[in-house]
């Protein structure tokens, strides 16, 4: 077992292997151990870390940490206590949104970027939403960091004082009006629309064994060794993990990544649907950066540990030399990989 401190709380992680680092980020239900296949594979050619968030497994269980800012600030700390300047970064789930986050802010730190069953939720107004809402994310000027730190790009969850100003500046352009009779130039107000928290209520109202068991029969190996790392999670940190997220923003979020990342969903998921069309061109509008392969058929929530093809498929992102160049290549592996 191997462990820093982090603002004063523990931070659980384990790492094997040897080469270029790759960093591992669970989602809500369990904790580093489900990454134990994919370390092991990916341990040839990578030196992998995977850690405990906290609130899960054995890192700290203190409940003024568990937002999604403190866990992104977590991810930031422990790379740079590390020493990975330059890390991939694999998150699912909850991790996905902590990485995808971190990965926005510090795209120097991360040249690649691998999002499993991401929370990527259709806000009814994608439309209205582009491209002002990615105008106003690229305005939202930086905020200091708590350890000094500055953020290679602006902070953007749910709406926060920064963004409001931003908003409200925009706005203020043309006599405080937006045109709004130019169809590319939606209006602030639609924009401006509340929050769209679906996880708020699935992870509120659904305890993590009625989740669980959405994703393995009662039994199974792999809901017996999860049922284990859920019993060690403190419920508290499923709340604070999703009480500012906000689906919009996620998009956004996704949309301005710069490195190449790779966005896997399973077709079978019944924790976080995938994707549907409408999402997928908001997000790869005008993008070369981002593949999104049609999701797994037949696979859940748990790519990594219901799909033997995972890592592979994985790895042979993580090593092409050129992704826009070899983007069709790849997709066109997976499509024969997928069958």
């Amino acid at each position: 077992m191997s462990a820093i401190t982090v603002d004063d709380e523990l931070v659980h992680y384990e790492v094997l292997g040897h080469g270029r680092p790759v960093v591992l980020v669970h989602s809500w239900l369990g904790s580093w151990r489900y990454w134990v296949p994919t370390m092991q594979f990916l341990q040839s050619k990578f030196r992998v870390y995977a850690l405990d968030l906290f609130g899960f497994g054995d890192s700290g269980k203190n409940p003024t940490r568990y937002s999604i800012e403190h866990q992104i600030e977590m991810l930031a700390d422990f790379t740079k206590s590390l020493g990975l300047t330059k890390t991939a970064i694999i998150g699912h789930g909850l991790g996905a949104i902590v990485s995808a986050e971190f990965a926005r802010r510090y795209p120097t730190r991360v040249p690649r970027m691998v999002l499993v069953s991401a929370p990527l939720y259709d806000t009814g107004d994608l439309e209205q939403r582009s491209p002002v809402a990615r105008k106003i994310m690229q305005q939202t000027e930086n905020r200091p960091s708590r350890d000094g730190m500055e953020p290679d790009a602006p902070t953007i969850l749910s709406p926060s004082s920064a963004m409001r100003a931003a908003l409200a500046a925009y706005a203020a352009q043309g006599q405080g009006r937006v045109a709004e009779e130019t169809p590319s130039a939606p209006t602030l107000r639609r924009y401006e629309a509340p929050v769209f928290n679906p996880l708020a209520e699935l992870l509120e109202t659904t305890p993590p064994d009625v989740l669980l068991s959405r994703c393995f029969r009662r039994g199974e190996p792999s809901y017996d060794k999860l049922s284990l790392d859920i019993a060690k999670t403190d419920l508290r940190a499923l709340r604070g993990s999703v009480s500012t997220f906000d689906a919009g923003p996620m998009l956004d979020t996704i949309w301005l990544l710069t490195m190449p990342t790779l966005i896997l969903h399973g077709g079978a998921d019944k924790v976080i649907e995938p994707p549907n069309e409408e999402i997928l061109r908001y997000v790869t509008q005008s993008k070369d950066n981002l593949l999104m392969p049609p999701p797994l058929p037949n696979v859940g929530h748990y790519p990594m540990l219901e799909d033997e093809r995972f890592p592979r498929l994985v790895t042979d992102f993580l090593e092409a030399t050129d992704i826009s160049g070899e983007a069709i290549s790849i997709k066109e592996r997976w499509r024969r990989r997928t069958r």
